[in-house]
């Protein structure tokens, strides 16, 4: 048993270190950030639909680290439901996965998706490497509010002066 808890502190940690990192890249290297967090969420997409579909019930075990709430929700309402809720989450994390590369509105939408997610998963605690997704969601909040400063383009990809510029 010794093990697996040395192993799972690792993790937590390892889990915790590359949410700050993705905080950090999410202001020096948005590119590279929107990536990994494309990554990260079809990887996660694909764990939960195989675990799914494959062995349902361990999905119970986050009631051990969870709140009250949740811990009260996932042994009880989520048990007749586990298969199809963690496929509709599994559906939500491709999404935000495939927003990762698109522009304006739909990439807003997936970042909001990632924040939505995050913070919807904190509540599950060490479960969930709880502040990890606290970190994750901060990391979308800070590519979103990048999107929207990035200036509008033309089609040959000039930026378009605001009429205060174009004046001076």
């Amino acid at each position: 048993m010794k093990t697996l808890d040395t192993l799972l502190l690792v993790a937590y940690f390892v889990v915790n270190g590359f949410a700050v990192v993705q905080v950090i890249g999410s202001y020096r290297w948005p590119t590279v950030t929107r990536l990994v967090f494309c990554l990260l969420f079809l990887a996660a997409a694909l764990v939960n639909t195989r675990t799914a579909l494959n062995t349902p019930w361990v999905y119970q075990n986050y009631a051990d680290y969870a709140i009250p709430l949740y811990s009260r929700f996932i042994l009880g309402g989520f048990e007749p439901i586990i298969t199809p809720m963690v496929l509709s989450i599994a559906v939500g994390q491709v999404g935000v996965a495939a927003a990762m590369f698109m522009k304006r509105r739909w990439f807003r939408l997936g970042c909001a998706g990632g924040i939505v997610f995050c913070l919807a998963i904190s509540p599950l605690g060490l479960g969930a490497a709880f502040p990890a997704t606290l970190l994750m969601a901060l990391a979308f909040y800070r590519l979103l509010s990048h999107d929207k400063r990035e200036p509008a383009t033309r089609s040959d990809h000039r930026p378009i002066k605001s009429p205060r510029t174009a004046a001076v």
